[in-house]
């Protein structure tokens, strides 16, 4: 949990993840894009009690006599649904007023994270990929390219929804797709901030094998209770032994397996292929992306309590002590 969660999928969330890094590229200054992060994290730990507070008053609720007759939604095989239990009392309990301004609310909670996935999804397969391939494409062709890619992303969303529905906990879903996605991509901005050598023939092979061997190791796992497929083991379909594949107690310690796999096999190789090959940028064009050549930004003007360290140190406090409460 400490390496895979607390090192490579935080940091590659926080860090790395498009839709979050979109937010401090669209800062006003150095010192407010690097304050996003660190800002974002504090409502980001009242997430626990937000997921686990309503399952907690539906439990209470559909156990006492005097709650209006409220019982907790099942699934058509008889257990208990709990993903459907804040909507549902939603609709038991609110007024019309209030149910309108709380399915708005809903919504609108919904559509910023899909706007922001998507806007990173067709922005990074139009300028980041399409326009590396074609380079001589032109504005109106590279538009015509995004809405295609958001259309097809929203769709492959939708797709990808009947897939995380077959799981009993959705943040084992986004932990997967963190350790198959997020990990990688951490590595290789780790080595790219941090060394002068790493080059782009180690950044895209240590891309490609990194998650290749993340898929393959989901594929040669599964956790205790879960049947061989999709959630893991996949591998079983073609022709390995059940007796070798690796069995993890939980959901989560397997993903978090899954994203170590990643970032160790992702670093590994971008670091052993850009030593083998040449560089090719100069220390001139890496200045302002790689740490040791760029210049030390100066806090100046900004009140100390806005100062990213100590932001950090206030959070990292909060988040030591709301552990110790609720260890």
């Amino acid at each position: 949990m400490l390496l895979g969660l607390g090192f490579v999928l935080s940091f590659g969330y926080w860090c790395t993840n498009f839709a979050e890094v979109q937010r401090a590229m669209a800062a006003n200054s150095m010192g407010a894009a690097r304050r996003t992060p660190i800002i974002g994290a504090i409502p980001k730990m009242l997430f626990p009690a937000i997921v686990i507070l309503p399952g907690m008053i539906a439990f209470g609720l559909s156990s006492d006599a005097v709650a209006g007759g409220y019982s907790i939604p099942v699934k058509p095989d008889g257990a208990l649904n709990y993903n459907q239990v804040l909507p549902s009392m939603i609709f038991h309990y609110f007024p019309n007023g209030l149910l309108g301004l709380a399915i708005t609310a809903l919504m609108a909670s919904f559509m910023s994270g899909m706007a922001a996935n998507v806007t990173a999804f067709n922005t990074v397969w139009t300028y980041d990929l399409y326009k590396a391939m074609k380079p001589d494409t032109g504005d109106k062709q590279l538009l015509s390219m995004g809405k295609m890619a958001t259309v097809f992303g929203i769709v492959a969303a939708m797709g990808f929804a009947l897939f995380a529905s077959k799981y009993n906990n959705i943040m084992s879903v986004l932990q997967l797709v963190f350790g198959f996605v997020n990990a990688p991509l951490f590595a290789t901005f780790l080595l790219g901030m941090f060394t002068r050598k790493s080059n782009s023939v180690g950044s895209f092979w240590g891309l490609v094998i990194g998650t290749s061997s993340a898929v393959l190791f989901h594929g040669f796992s599964f956790a205790t209770g879960n049947a061989l497929g999709s959630k893991g083991g996949w591998l079983t379909s073609i022709g390995i032994s059940p007796e070798s594949l690796v069995e993890f107690p939980k959901e989560m310690s397997q993903t978090f397996w899954v994203a170590i796999v990643a970032f160790s096999v992702t670093f590994i190789v971008n670091a052993g292929l850009s030593l083998a090959t040449k560089r090719d940028k100069t220390d001139e064009q890496l200045k302002g992306l790689v740490y040791s050549l760029t210049p030390k930004f100066r806090e100046e003007g900004e009140a100390w309590i806005l100062r990213p360290a100590v932001l950090g140190t206030i959070v990292f406090i909060c988040a030591i002590i709301l552990n110790i409460i609720f260890w």
